[in-house]
């Protein structure tokens, strides 16, 4: 554990992860771990069989619990090139081997170092059962956004975003909407609430373009109730927390 503990060390981490034991990386108090349950609830409650796209893999840990919830392949795209000091990629690695010796299996993940828009561009990577961009889509281009959303909508029928403030929801609810996409849940995560402190806002969302079941129509209206709601000027207005001005005003209360 001693070898572990001085691998973590080494870094700077962006991704918090529970290692065991006691051991954890010092991330950040809503990335890695700490979202895994908000994206869990999107999924089935097994992954059995299935291939798993991650688009901004960071350090691995949705890729390791994917695996962990038996899909057959998983594959983490980061380009690790954000923060040289942070190298997210060697980090994934460590953490791939750290939890393929505590499970004393391999796990079906593949780690791939390139940009995302890039890896999207690629012709041959197949059909994903999920893809997952945490906190990612939103860092590229306005003109490679749309490229990125028409490329994963050949690929797959399900994606789950983390998307940071309103203004950015309803401009990627029109992105996925323009491919084939529709909201089949959304959840705000209010870690201002969680953490007791001012924290950006933050809205993980599952898009699809399966056919939606009665009960799921019904969610979807009171969706698109709450996108007119985060659309609506009035609420738009910036609000002082603790000495710091957020760009927007709280949306729920």
């Amino acid at each position: 554990m001693m070898d572990l503990i001085k691998k973590i060390e080494k870094f700077h981490w962006y991704q918090t992860i529970d290692f065991g034991d006691g051991i954890q990386s010092k991330g950040c108090a809503w990335c890695g771990d700490p979202a895994w349950p908000n994206i869990k609830q999107f999924l089935p409650s097994s992954l059995d069989g299935m291939r798993i796209l991650d688009l901004g893999s960071n350090a691995g840990i949705f890729c390791i619990r994917s695996a962990l919830m038996g899909a057959k392949e998983v594959i983490g795209v980061e380009s690790g090139d954000w923060f040289r000091k942070h190298d997210y990629f060697t980090q994934a690695l460590i953490v791939k081997e750290h939890f393929e010796k505590k499970h004393s299996s391999p796990l079906p993940i593949k780690y791939v170092r390139e940009r995302m828009e890039n890896f999207l561009d690629r012709e041959n990577i197949g059909k994903f059962d999920y893809v997952y961009a945490i906190a990612s889509i939103y860092y590229a281009s306005s003109k490679k956004q749309d490229q990125m959303v028409k490329n994963i909508s050949r690929i797959t029928n399900n994606i789950i975003v983390r998307i940071r403030d309103k203004k950015r929801i309803s401009k990627f609810d029109q992105l996925f909407t323009k491919y084939g996409f529709h909201i089949s849940g959304l959840m705000d995560e209010r870690w201002d609430k969680i953490l007791n402190r001012w924290t950006d806002r933050f809205f993980m969302i599952h898009y699809s373009k399966e056919n939606l079941s009665k009960d799921l129509l019904i969610e979807r209206k009171n969706h698109l109730q709450l996108l007119n709601y985060l659309n609506d000027p009035e609420t738009k207005k910036p609000v002082v927390r603790k000495g710091r001005r957020s760009k927007w005003g709280h949306l729920i209360k």
